[in-house]
Order: structure tokens, then sequence, then C-alpha cells
């Protein structure tokens, strides 16, 4: 597991949810975030520990289910190398730093590469590109991009940025062909364990990829999570009594033509008394971790129009969302045939997510339809 601190720094915002530059509002994001996804953590722990005490120690690490031939096929893709020669490149760097004597050493990359091939113990051959693949160039100063990058690559705001040691962990220190490389094995298992769980979990995405199959794999993968958590979300409201279909077009919903431009309706559910009807946006939203990401996720979940490349405004998540709402709200009547109710409904929007988000905190109970909540709280909730 990556051990990536969350620190405490402000963030300053408007009423209106601008970002600031004087102290005239502040609020902290991080903290409240970090306590509750800390505390989740150790309840999960708490409740698996019987569980897992419980198994039969054989069937604990048997299961080769997530390794399937997408995957590998991505990793393989990705590290021009096989499945196994990444997985334990961590280990045969520990062997080496431990037949040294040191836990952090240096050595030309062709050198490392010489000695990884030539160790029958490790099962890889070739591996030049799987090391030049992980190697961090080294840059004159911190104003120098190279040419085809830019400075959000290397911008230390930014986390899983493609050239950072969390994705390029062997660490070079001249810019020669055969560069000198520090070599932390540490660094490479948390690199290594921390870029697998990212493409089998689909949290790492575009550019920290370099292999199209790569950022498809983790794409897909993004998209499939995202259609457990709607689906988690429907079962729990179902649980709790209600009527609950997920992933519908409003033109299901309200059995007449709809532009396809307002997009589908992530959860739909018809109250315990079937006088409202909730239009849920479900997202499995990742832990904002720096002031950027919070930043950035204000700014697609504000309710608004954001300036496009092509000099345009598209509407962000938000403003999807809630046109949604608002669409079946002023087309109420249509919903009794389909949600078989006796009246026309009240239609209410909600914005349901799986880890604390800055929306949580501010802003979105400004916005109607835009009320934020954790899935964690929708057993009471009032539906």
């Amino acid at each position: 597991m990556i051990r990536a601190g969350l620190h405490e720094p402000t963030l300053r915002i408007s009423p209106a949810g601008d970002l600031l530059s004087d102290h005239s509002v502040q609020i902290t994001v991080l903290r409240p975030s970090a306590e509750l996804m800390n505390r989740r953590v150790l309840d999960d722990a708490a409740r698996a520990y019987p569980r897992r005490r419980s198994r039969e120690a054989s069937e604990e690490s048997t299961d080769q289910s997530v390794w399937t031939p997408t995957l590998c096929a991505a990793i393989e893709a990705e590290y021009q190398t096989s499945v196994e020669g990444f997985v334990n490149l961590q280990y045969a760097l520990v062997h080496m730093a431990e037949a040294r004597r040191e836990g952090v050493f240096t050595m030309r990359r062709g050198d490392l590469a010489a000695a990884l091939d030539a160790n029958p113990d490790y099962p890889a051959a070739n591996t030049a590109a799987l090391l030049e693949r992980l190697t961090l160039p080294r840059r004159n100063s911190w104003q120098d991009i190279p040419p085809g990058l830019s400075e959000a690559d290397f911008n230390l705001s930014r986390f899983d940025r493609p050239y950072s040691v969390i994705n390029r962990p062997l660490v070079s220190l001249d810019n020669s062909a055969d560069p000198l490389i520090l070599i932390a094995p540490l660094f490479v298992s948390d690199a290594c364990m921390y870029s697998l769980s990212g493409l089998k979990d689909g949290t790492l995405n575009n550019t920290y990829w370099v292999s199209d199959a790569a950022r498809a794999y983790a794409g897909s993968r993004g998209h499939a999570m995202g259609e457990q958590f709607e689906d988690e979300v429907g079962d729990r409201l179902r649980n709790l009594g209600l009527e609950a279909w997920t992933r519908r077009p409003l033109s299901w919903a309200l059995n007449m033509k709809v532009d396809p431009s307002l997009g589908n309706i992530d959860v739909i559910a018809v109250s315990l008394d079937r006088r409202r009807v909730w239009v849920i946006e479900a997202k499995n939203l990742r832990l904002c971790r720096t002031e950027t990401e919070i930043a950035s996720r204000f700014s697609e979940y504000r309710g608004r129009m954001n300036p496009a490349r092509n000099g345009r405004e598209t509407p962000d998540k938000m403003l999807r969302h809630i046109r949604r709402v608002e669409y079946l709200r002023t087309h109420s009547s249509a919903l009794c045939s389909r949600l078989r109710l006796d009246s026309p409904p009240e239609v209410h929007g909600l914005l349901v997510v799986d880890a604390p988000q800055p929306m949580n905190f501010f802003a979105t109970g400004q916005i109607q339809d835009g009320q934020a909540m954790m899935l964690d709280a929708i057993d009471n909730f009032q539906f």
C-alpha cells in the first residue's frame, strides 16, 4: 500500500463555490474526510477479522480469478515483460540489496538489466524495456520540461502524475543513455503494488499509463466499478423497501422520445408512499487527496457551465444531473405509467457517493437537487 500522507491544509472558497485568493472563507476538507475514511477502514477491518480467522489458510491465497487474460495482457503491454517479471522485480531487488547489505544503492541501468537477466531465479529476460519504463528521468531544474511533455506531468501538487516516484521508482541521477539510477526496493515495491491495484480497480487512468492496452483496461475497469456502485445503491434502496432501477434512460422512465444528450439516470427510485421519485446520481468518486483535486472536484460539481477548449461552454457533471431532474419534473405525469403511480409524483435529485467529497461539506446543499450524501448514511435518509 502506498503511504501517501493526507495533510491538513485549508481550501479557500467563496459562498458561490469559487476559489479565493484571500482568507475570507476557509473550510478544511481533508481533515474530516481522512478521519471518516480512517474510521471506515478500521471498522471494515474489525468486521472482516473474524471471517479471515475462520477460513482455512489454503483458501486465502489461491484465488487466481483476478489474473484475467485481459489484465495480464495490459500489464505486459505497459511494462514490456511478463506478469511474473513485473511483480517479482521488487523481490529480486530486495535480494540484491540484502547481498550488498545496503537498503538503497546505485547502479547503471544496463548493469541492473544484465544482473536480472543473469539471475536464474528471476522469471523474465530482456528486462531493459521494463527498467526504462520504470525510470524517472533526471531534469536540470524544475523549469526544465522535456519536449512532448507538460508541466502537469511533473507538478508535485498532482497525485498520479505520469512522472513521479510512485509511477517511475528508479530515479535517474544523470542524463546519459545508460543512466546511473538510485534503487530503493521499497520504492519499487510500493510503485508496483500501487500501479497494479490502480490498473486492476480502474482508479488510475489516462496519462498515468504509456500503452493503449493499459489505458483501455483501466478505463473499462473504472466503468465496471462505477456500474457496480450503482447496483449497490439500488440494492440498498430495495432493502429499505423502495422500488429502484439502475442505468435507465429518460425515455424508459417517461415512455416517450427524449434527447439522448440528457444522458441516463444512474438510479431512479420511488418512495414508500409512492408520492416521490428520486433521481440519483451514484458516483464512486475517489477521496480527494490534495487541494488541486478538491478544486477539480468542485469544478465538476458546481452545477454550472464550464468553458471548453473549443471556446464553447459545456454543463458540468452536476448541471447535467440537475437538467435530468428538471426534465423529469416537468414531465412528471408521464412517470405514472412506467412507475405504476396513481398521480404525478414530486421529483427530487440526490448525489450519492462512497467516499467523503467536498460536496458533502459545502456548496451542494445550496443547489436544488444537488444534495450530496454518503452511501453509509442512506439508511437514515428520509426518502
